[in-house]
C-alpha cells in the first residue's frame, strides 16, 4: 500500500484526503498532520461564520500571483457547487456568492470531517513539521516523531488570522528545500490611517472608495467602509488592501455621494447654503460625521464638495496578520508545474494558501483551496496508476 502525507488540516488538506481515498480507497493510506489541536479552524470564521465558498463570477482578474496561467487553469476547471454535492453538502447561490444551504461554516466542517473519517483518513494533531528529507521515500519529521511516505503534500496555509497558528516553520521547511518563497505580508486586512478619526469609530458609510498612489487611482471599490480608532475597515477597505505593496505610500479617497456627479452635487450644496441651515450637514450624512465636519468649519461650497466627494486619509500601514483574511506571498508558482508538483522534487506537491496565490473577498480564496486540492488529487492518482500498471 502506498502512503501519502498531507501537511495541514485546513480546507485544501482535508478535501484532498477525501478525494484520494475516494479515488484510490484501499490502495493508499492517507495521513494528515496538523500543528493545531483540531482541523479546519479558519474555515469556521469564513464569511462571518456563513462560509462563502465560491463566486459565480470566477475570473482570473480577481487573483494575484506570480504565474496567472496556472491559477486560471485551476480555478476555471473546478465546479464548487457540484464538488460539494458529491460529498453531501448542498450549496446555493445568493446573487454571485455561493453558500452552504445551512449558511453555517460549522456544517461544512462537519460534512468534510465526517466524510474523511468515514473513508479512513488518519489525522494526527499537534504535529508541527520541522523537516523533510528524501531517500528512497520521503521522511517527514515533526517535533514528536517521524513519518515516511511515497507522496507528500504541502497544505500548511498561511499565518493569516488568529485561528491558523503563527508558527514560521511552514516557510522554513520550504527554504530548507531550496525553494523560492516570496516574503508574506497581510492582505484583505484593515488599514491604519492618518488622521485616524477616532470620533467616528463605529460609523459605517456606503460610497465609493479609491486607493491612490501619487494622486493616481490604483483601484476603486464601491461598497461599505467602517471607521475605527486606528483607521478604516469594512469589505471595500479589505479589497483595496489587496492592491497595497510594502514600502509604498498610499491614500484613501472617500466619496460619500458617488451616485451624484460633482457638478450636480455642487449645485445641490449651494442651494443648501442659501437656505442657511443651523446645522448644515443634518439630513446629508451620519450625525457623527456631521459633527466632525461642523468643527472643521468649511466656509465655501467648493470645500464642502471636496471633502464629501474626496475625503483623503493617508494610509500609514496595514493591520497585522492576526486580523488578515489571507497573506500575499508564499511559495512561488515558478517552483511547481501545472499539476502543482514541485519541479525539483517528484511526488512532492503544494496547494492552497501556502502558494503565492491571493484572491479577493467573495469566495475566491476558498475556491482556489478546493480547486487546487482537486488538481493534486488527479495528479497523484495518475502517477499512482502509471507506476503500478
Amino acid at each position: 500500500m502506498k502512503k501519502v502525507i498531507i501537511i495541514g488540516a485546513g480546507v485544501s488538506g482535508v478535501y484532498l484526503s477525501i478525494l484520494l481515498k475516494q479515488k484510490l480507497n484501499e490502495k493508499m493510506s492517507v495521513i494528515v498532520l496538523e500543528q493545531n489541536s483540531s482541523s479546519l479552524k479558519k474555515l469556521l470564521a469564513t464569511g462571518n461564520g456563513r462560509c462563502n465558498l465560491s463566486n459565480r463570477d470566477m475570473n482570473i482578474r480577481y487573483y494575484q500571483s506570480d504565474c496567472q496561467d496556472i491559477v486560471e487553469k485551476i480555478i476555471t476547471s473546478f465546479d464548487m457547487q457540484e464538488a460539494m454535492a458529491d460529498i453531501g453538502l448542498l450549496c446555493q447561490y445568493q446573487n454571485h456568492l455561493l453558500y452552504p444551504k445551512s449558511e453555517q461554516a460549522l456544517s461544512v466542517k462537519r460534512v468534510l470531517m465526517n466524510e474523511a473519517e468515514r473513508l479512513g483518513v488518519l489525522f494526527f494533531y499537534e504535529q508541527e513539521v520541522d523537516l523533510i528529507k528524501r531517500e528512497h521515500c520521503y521522511q517527514v519529521y515533526t517535533q514528536k516523531q517521524m513519518f515516511s511516505a511515497d507522496y507528500v503534500v504541502f497544505a500548511m496555509g498561511s499565518e493569516a488570522g488568529k485561528l491558523s497558528g503563527i508558527h514560521s516553520s511552514r516557510y522554513d521547511i520550504l527554504e530548507k528545500l531550496n525553494l523560492k518563497v516570496i516574503s508574506p505580508y497581510p492582505s484583505l486586512v484593515q488599514m491604519k490611517t492618518k488622521p485616524a478619526l477616532k470620533q467616528l469609530k463605529g460609523v459605517r458609510v456606503k460610497g465609493c472608495f479609491s486607493l491612490l498612489e501619487n494622486g493616481q487611482v490604483i483601484h476603486r471599490e464601491k461598497g461599505e467602509l467602517l471607521f475605527t480608532d486606528y483607521g478604516v475597515s469594512g469589505i471595500a477597505v479589505m479589497q483595496l488592501s489587496a492592491y497595497c505593496q510594502p514600502h509604498h505610500q498610499y491614500e484613501i479617497s472617500i466619496d460619500f455621494f458617488d451616485e451624484i456627479d460633482e457638478r450636480k452635487f455642487h449645485e445641490f450644496i449651494e442651494l443648501r447654503m442659501n437656505k442657511e441651515y443651523n446645522h448644515f450637514y443634518d439630513g446629508l450624512i451620519n450625525s457623527k460625521i456631521a459633527l466632525y465636519l461642523e468643527k472643521i468649519n468649511l466656509s465655501s461650497s467648493k470645500e464642502i464638495v471636496r471633502i464629501l466627494k474626496d475625503m483623503r486619509l493617508k494610509v500609514i500601514g496595514l493591520q497585522s496578520y492576526e486580523t488578515a483574511q489571507v497573506m500575499k506571498g508564499g511559495l512561488s508558482l515558478h517552483e511547481v508545474n501545472d499539476c502543482l508538483e514541485l519541479n525539483k522534487y517528484p511526488c512532492l506537491y503544494a496547494m492552497g494558501e501556502i502558494l503565492n496565490v491571493t484572491g479577493l473577498c467573495g469566495g475566491y480564496n476558498l475556491h482556489f483551496a478546493f480547486a487546487s486540492a482537486s488538481v493534486v488529487a488527479n495528479a497523484i492518482e495518475g502517477d499512482f496508476y502509471v507506476k503500478n500498471s
